[in-house]
């Protein structure tokens, strides 16, 4: 078994400063665009133009047709097939580019991102030309070098974050408040940032300064899941990528996502999956031959 691919952006050379943000045109030739299993340290969006064909993101595969939008975090896995005549593009940045760990609020404000729930792909319509003449004006934008350059294409990428969201927003199952939503995001964040260390409602709980039962019937109402649901399936996600992407030994994977021993974790694994760690293993990677 190969170690999973990660991808990063380009180092410094020639003195110049480490890339941040990246932007491509991509073309499929006469064969279509096959991209293996792979994870990221940084954000990525895939904007296909025309062209159909499936999306694999950690474990869920989604249907790639003209005018889909799709949103990777860092560390999530995912593989692209694309057919003869797909034409997309895309971009690649950094947090610090955007500053989306300047503050909680700023990353909640996009849905589509580090979310356990919510999909992590929206479809345009193709009457709606505004996404597009925005992409188009940050790839021209992108292969230039001239003076704030970054600072335009950061409000582009603003830009195009907010846009997305209104389309993206009334389109999701959950129709909550404002503020509810807002808190089942914050909870998301957190259980993103924390699952391998707390494990319990009544940590997430004190991290958002709200009792338990209050934080549980929230996530409830917003998501019809506990919070133990939503741990559950971040460590799963992570077990699965762990699984498959790496040589670590089932005693190893235990231990990296904090369970006691390794009997605990088996445990843990089969009754979410009905599989054991090691057959989950053998079945997927005898897939990949």
């Amino acid at each position: 078994m190969n170690q999973l691919p990660v991808r990063t952006l380009g180092n410094s050379r020639d003195g110049k400063p480490m890339s941040r943000f990246e932007m491509e045109l991509l073309s499929s030739n006469k064969d279509g665009v096959k991209v293996e299993a792979h994870r990221h340290d940084y954000y990525h969006i895939l904007f296909v133009k025309n062209g159909t064909g499936r999306h694999n993101i950690d474990f869920k595969t989604y249907d790639i047709r003209p005018n889909s939008i799709f949103f990777i975090s860092p560390g999530q896995v995912h593989s692209i097939q694309l057919n003869h005549s797909a034409e997309a593009y895309v971009l690649t940045f950094t947090s610090d580019f955007i500053l989306l760990d300047s503050n909680i609020q700023r990353l909640l404000d996009y849905p589509f991102f580090h979310s356990i729930s919510n999909r992590p792909y929206v479809y345009v319509e193709g009457s709606n030309h505004k996404i597009q003449q925005t992409l188009d004006e940050m790839y021209v934008e992108s292969k230039m070098e001239k003076k704030g350059r970054d600072k335009i294409l950061r409000a582009l990428l603003e830009v195009l974050l907010i846009r997305v969201r209104r389309i993206y927003e009334p389109a999701l199952k959950l129709e909550a408040p404002n503020h509810l939503s807002y808190q089942l995001r914050k909870l998301e964040a957190l259980i993103d940032k924390h699952y391998k260390e707390y494990k319990q409602l009544t940590e997430y709980a004190d991290l958002m300064h709200i009792s338990a039962k209050h934080l549980n019937s929230l996530c409830k109402k917003g998501l019809n899941k506990t919070v133990l649901n939503l741990i559950h399936e971040r460590t799963l996600i992570e077990a699965k990528r762990l699984l498959l992407f790496t040589n670590n030994t089932i005693s190893e994977i235990a231990y990296e996502l904090g369970f006691a021993d390794k009997s605990y974790f088996m445990r843990f694994f089969k009754k979410h999956t009905s599989l054991t760690a090691d057959a989950f293993r053998k079945k997927n990677n005898a897939k990949q031959l």
